[in-house]
């Protein structure tokens, strides 16, 4: 049981090590967001990507370990927490320790990735708003003032002013 748990506490902090580069990434996306720089965002993304990825395998390793020690210990697989994994071993406290800081170590990281990943999230909502704000504002441009300019219905008739640019055939 000693080499199993071993090898999940080491797939734990893979995982870790992971989740923190996606912060990492993340604060650099939040940059290249602010200064609108999309071949960095480009950049960061794909970035992001690969990591997802890592992290995908070392999750499918950790349930296949986390499924291995259930049967050993006969115990549901979703029962076996950190915190119950730890308060198992009660006889042997570094254990019992490590598992917690470990515990408490992801739990921060996660932490981080989701504030961080909120407040590009709100960022870009913000960039959306201001892009449809410059859209309209440049279509707004293209249309006459509607200003008592109704048709023959008694309707607001829109006019679509001719594209800009200086015409030189004139």
């Amino acid at each position: 049981m000693a080499s199993i748990m071993d090898e999940f506490i080491s797939i734990l902090e893979k995982e870790n090590k992971v989740y923190q580069k996606m912060v990492e990434l993340s604060s650099e996306k939040t940059t290249a967001i602010i200064y609108a720089k999309i071949d960095d965002l480009n950049r960061i993304t794909e970035a992001e990507q690969a990591q997802m990825e890592d992290l995908m395998k070392l999750e499918k390793e950790r349930i296949r370990i986390r499924d291995e020690m259930s049967k050993i210990l006969k115990v549901p697989a979703e029962s076996l927490t950190l915190l119950s994994m730890a308060n198992m071993f009660e006889k042997r406290p570094t254990d019992k320790q490590k598992l917690l800081d470990l515990r408490e170590r992801l739990r921060l990281t996660l932490i981080d990735v989701a504030k961080v990943n909120k407040e590009n999230e709100g960022l870009l909502k913000q960039s959306m708003e201001m892009l449809e704000y410059d859209m309209n504002l440049i279509r707004s441009t293209r249309v006459a003032p509607t200003t008592a300019n109704y048709n023959k219905d008694a309707y607001s008739a829109e006019t679509i002013l001719p594209g800009g640019g200086f015409n030189v055939t004139q």
